[in-house]
């Protein structure tokens, strides 16, 4: 069960990441506020299914308990270090495109 939960923050992580930056590199940089949306879903999501998992599976167990606090945990960093890496590859992605248009080789 904690390998669905790690696994859901990193596949979670990506999708905001993928989303955010195909949806500004196509509309422009306001429509990554989509991306906050999306973070904050996921964020949500992320302490609905701690609320869930702490008190069904892990009830008895106080190792246990804190492994899965320090799991959760570490899905919201993801979540939130994703929609950040998306912000920096997108201006990368602009700089490298002006870059490329203003300075051509030869």
């Amino acid at each position: 069960m904690i390998e669905f939960v790690i696994l859901l923050g990193v596949i979670g992580g990506w999708f905001i990441a993928v989303t955010t930056l195909i949806v500004m590199l196509v509309f422009g940089k306001m429509w990554g506020l989509l991306g906050v949306f999306l973070m904050v879903l996921g964020v949500e999501l992320n302490k609905f299914l701690k609320r869930k998992y702490m008190d069904v599976v892990v009830s008895n167990s106080p190792w246990a308990r804190e492994v899965a606090r320090h799991i959760f945990e570490m899905n919201e960093l993801i979540i939130l270090s994703s929609y950040a890496a998306s912000l920096f590859l997108y201006e990368v992605i602009q700089k490298y495109v002006e870059i490329v248009i203003n300075v051509p080789a030869g």
